[in-house]
């Protein structure tokens, strides 16, 4: 049996370069409210972050569904059945456009979810690639997958508070005292917040924040099977911070550092850190 796996731009594939025989992508979507430009295909990271230093009124929107449709058409002319690594339900409706794509074009369709996205769920769709090349079964790829995807956990520091009111990610009143009280939430989205984004602890500055994180990853057992992505939104330096912190509490861990995904830094705002953990996948 021939398996296709896809996955969209929320795992940053396309930023990253990753080419792989039987992987394919999707571009999740940016619009200013005029023009709406395809992630990673007609607008970069740098050009999102620019737009939001210049005021854009941002938003993002699941991939476009005529293009689901036509790269699903493609994909049955040659395989038998799709393997998708979405970016989590929690976030986006792209992988309920997913299903109904393949209901629409006569393909079986499997997924996971991944309780998030960015590199978690590009480590988890190139495991799903490297599995079925190996001759794993669907059932064996789903569970080894979704049980490491249980094992993940993403965090999100933001920087400006009025920005995640306008997106809907925290009310204008939240927004409001937080600003005035120097409150910066840690965010927290894993399998217990079902993939949606929560508060995990307000803390009042970025190194307290940061130490919430390590705490956290302490833990959960952070050790040399993990790896661990820090990522920011044009704050090179509160995240190289961070990524020096955690290099020393867990030096054995693979640990690597990049610009947030665009569609995510869209509804967090400059100034932004994250940082996401997956144990690694063994199989």
């Amino acid at each position: 049996m021939k398996i296709a796996v896809v996955t969209d731009s929320g795992s940053n594939i396309y930023h990253e370069g990753v080419v792989m025989d039987g992987l394919f992508k999707l571009p999740l979507q940016i619009t200013d409210g005029v023009e709406t430009f395809l992630e990673g295909e007609t607008i970069t990271i740098d050009d999102t972050y620019q737009m939001l230093a210049d005021k854009k009124n941002l938003m993002t929107s699941l991939p476009p569904l005529g293009r689901i449709e036509e790269l699903f058409e493609t994909l049955k002319e040659n395989y038998d059945r799709i393997f998708a690594v979405p970016i989590c339900p929690g976030l986006s409706g792209t992988l309920g456009a997913m299903q109904s794509a393949a209901q629409t074009v006569g393909i079986p369709f499997d997924f996971i979810d991944c309780y998030s996205t960015a590199s978690n769920q590009l480590h988890l769709a190139i495991t799903a690639r490297n599995m079925f090349d190996a001759g794993k079964s669907v059932k064996e790829v789903r569970e080894t997958l979704q049980e490491a995807a249980a094992d993940s956990v993403t965090f999100v520091i933001a920087d400006d508070l009025p920005h995640l009111a306008r997106n809907g990610r925290v009310t204008p009143l939240a927004a409001t005292i937080g600003g005035l009280f120097k409150i910066k939430p840690v965010l927290i989205v894993n399998k217990a917040t079902a993939g949606k984004i929560d508060v995990h602890e307000k803390v009042r500055t970025m190194p307290r924040a940061f130490d919430s994180v390590i705490e956290y990853f302490k833990t959960m057992g952070v050790d040399e099977h993990h790896r661990i992505c820090v990522a920011h939104v044009w704050a090179e330096e509160s995240g190289r911070e961070l990524l020096e912190k955690i290099q020393k509490e867990f030096p054995t861990a693979e640990v690597y550092f990049v610009p947030l995904i665009s569609t995510v830094g869209v509804n967090t705002g400059l100034g932004c850190v994250a940082c996401q953990a997956i144990r690694k996948v063994v199989w």
